[in-house]
């Protein structure tokens, strides 16, 4: 194919991701710092909880990076189909993604970037996107499932409130993008003609028609890779997919666990992890930045009126080892990325999408002629 016979898609993510990714940082190092003020905590606290505990909940986090970096392997590996991918800076990519997700407002630049690298490897446009959001799936699925037994061993202590709204954005959370992602996967979307007579109202009709054509290719090319991926034949990778989020969680919740046992409440490993993931399911209200002040406050809540216990010196350790190393080491390979583009900057890949040949499934990449006749 040469090079006038490419379509470039766009899937760069914009300058001003830097200056949100400084607010981002800026923001939850004051957030553990005001905690901290506010409840009292001091260095000798910290200290006091001990450097191996510390230092083995680091270790705990850092290790969830290199699940993630193997789940997004398995899943390039598996989805990309033949001939196989190069999957070099692999490791880079899945690591500055966690970096975007966990320092700006939206956890959307995550899955962008990787969508945008398995882009520019070859993987056609809609079927990248999918790609890189099917690992958000696998730990929103997961993680609001954990959230869901959290929620239920609140009640049962009688943290009604506590126990309810948990229950509430776990449920929020899994019907959401059941209806986001899973229902394309099942039945074509169709783009209402009705947006098409609204929007020649307020642009005028040949710009109009333009833009509906585009959100229709786009919307069937995505309905289209969502139905080669979401099959019988992907449900060893399903299952690998699954087992691997479940040890990312197991291992965050043992970051908490090493904590919470050097402050003095003897939990095991298991009831750390659904604890973990009661505060985190409230945290992923878009709130702020990577939940800073409402992880801190719901596992506050839950520790206090689940479990009676309180040690704000606990949650600062916990907060700083699991959410503040792992920004640190991720954002070491961020920067590399970012390097490694030179004077590009920050349009960190353009993703070349053919214009003809085949899909995975079989089917031929859509066009806006082909779309006219569909109609």
């Amino acid at each position: 194919m040469t090079e006038t016979a490419k379509k470039t898609a766009d899937y760069r993510l914009p300058r001003s991701i830097l200056r949100w990714v400084a607010v981002g940082l800026a923001l939850s190092s004051a957030v553990v710092i005001l905690i901290s003020i506010f409840s009292g905590v001091k260095l000798s606290d910290l200290e006091r909880l001990g450097y191996l505990p510390f230092g083995l909940a680091a270790a705990a986090s850092v290790a969830r990076l290199g699940v993630q970096i193997l789940r997004f392997r398995v899943i390039a590996s598996t989805l990309a189909g033949e001939p196989k991918i190069d999957l070099s800076g692999i490791s880079i990519v899945r690591l500055s993604s966690e970096f975007i997700a966990m320092s700006t407002p939206s956890e959307v630049g995550g899955p962008v970037l990787r969508a945008a690298w398995l882009s520019g490897k070859g993987v056609q446009g809609g079927k990248a996107l999918w790609m890189g959001y099917f690992e958000v799936l696998m730990e929103i699925y997961v993680g609001a499932g954990l959230g869901l037994v959290a929620a239920a061993y609140a009640l049962i202590k009688g943290a009604t409130a506590l126990g309810l709204s948990i229950a509430a954005i776990a449920t929020v959370l899994i019907v959401g993008y059941t209806l986001v992602f899973i229902v394309p996967a099942i039945k074509s979307i169709k783009v209402p003609h009705r947006i098409f007579t609204i929007a020649a109202f307020l642009l005028g009709g040949p710009r109009a028609t333009s833009l509906y054509l585009r959100a229709v290719v786009g919307s069937l090319n995505f309905s289209v890779a969502a139905h080669a991926i979401m099959n019988r034949e992907s449900l060893p990778l399903l299952v690998k997919s699954v087992g691997l989020t479940i040890v990312e969680d197991l291992l965050e919740g043992a970051a908490l666990w090493f904590v919470l046992n050097a402050a003095g409440l003897k939990i095991d490993i298991f009831s750390a992890t659904f604890v973990a993931f009661g505060a985190l399911t409230i945290a992923a209200i878009p709130i702020t930045i990577g939940g800073a002040g409402i992880t801190e406050l719901s596992m506050q809540s839950y520790l206090l009126l689940v479990y009676g216990f309180s040690s704000w010196a606990a949650i600062v350790l916990w907060r700083i080892a699991s959410f503040q190393v792992v920004l640190a080491v991720s954002g070491v390979a961020f920067l590399l990325l970012t390097r490694k583009m030179g004077p590009r900057k920050m349009d960190l890949i353009t993703a070349e999408e053919p214009s003809s040949g085949t899909l995975e499934s079989g089917t031929a990449p859509l066009d806006s002629d082909r779309v006219r006749h569909t109609q």
